[in-house]
């Protein structure tokens, strides 16, 4: 691996991530916008602050640019062969398939994570898939306001971590105590806001047990609407899964 390959990682950032946004909505009820802001890319291929700003660049939206215009960059900030042991390297080998977790998942969770009951990842938000240990972080960007009476949040990508070799530990490691909802509908949008893609999410029998099974077993919390409450505390008793749903304790 070496520059070239980051820079086809930086041109999937801007099709995918810059030019193209996303509206989450969940079984509970709730919708965001995921966005991409360009100071994030050298963070998200494993290049640190540190390095960059010690050899020629203050800004990392300046890195970029200069990576997706294919300007010669130091090989201090990014080495003529990368190694498979660095960071860099394993933040860039499956970057390109990141927006699977919103068209392929096996598993989609929407973790609204709170540090404090796990690990210190700093996200606000984690689109995870349990099956492939693929994950999107999020961090609270901006609220703006649409009209006198209408407040939107967006969130930014600012993490992307790769389980897929991991165990089913490493695939869930982020589970653990943390309210969780279920991703409902994906809309993908252009930079003109036109309608590019769009999925919505059913989940048969099998699906919702194996889900309240990975919840029972990372003491998950699901939050669902009025609507949907009852058909996963019906699997749940009848399977015999002591997992928490709304904060109530099965």
């Amino acid at each position: 691996m070496n520059i070239t390959d980051i820079r086809v990682c930086a041109d999937y950032y801007q099709a995918n991530y810059l030019e193209t946004f996303y509206l989450i909505s969940t079984y509970f009820g709730r919708s965001f916008i995921l966005i991409g802001e360009k100071e994030n890319f050298p963070h998200l291929m494993g290049i640190a602050n540190t390095t960059y700003k010690s050899h020629g660049y203050r800004s990392p939206k300046t890195l970029y640019n200069d990576i997706l215009k294919r300007e010669p960059i130091n090989p201090m900030i990014i080495p003529g062969s990368i190694s498979s042991i660095s960071k860099m390297y394993k933040k860039a080998l499956n970057f390109c398939n990141s927006i699977d977790v919103f068209w392929s998942n096996k598993g989609p969770l929407a973790i609204n994570y709170n540090p404090v009951l796990g690990s210190s990842l700093r996200v606000d938000v984690l689109i995870t898939d349990i099956k492939s240990g693929y994950m999107l972080g999020w961090t609270d960007n901006k609220s703006f306001p649409v009209n006198a009476e209408i407040v939107i949040k967006k969130y930014c990508i600012s993490s992307w971590i790769d389980e897929s070799a991991g165990s089913t530990t490493g695939k869930e490691k982020y589970l653990q105590s943390q309210d969780i909802e279920l991703i409902r509908h994906v809309f993908a949008f252009d930079k003109c806001s036109e309608l590019k893609k769009q999925k919505e999410y059913r989940y048969s029998f099998n699906e919702k047990r194996e889900i309240l099974i990975a919840l029972e077993r990372n003491n998950g919390n699901l939050l669902l609407d009025r609507n949907n409450l009852r058909h996963y505390i019906d699997v749940a008793e009848s399977e015999g899964i002591h997992c928490k749903i709304n904060g109530v304790q099965l």
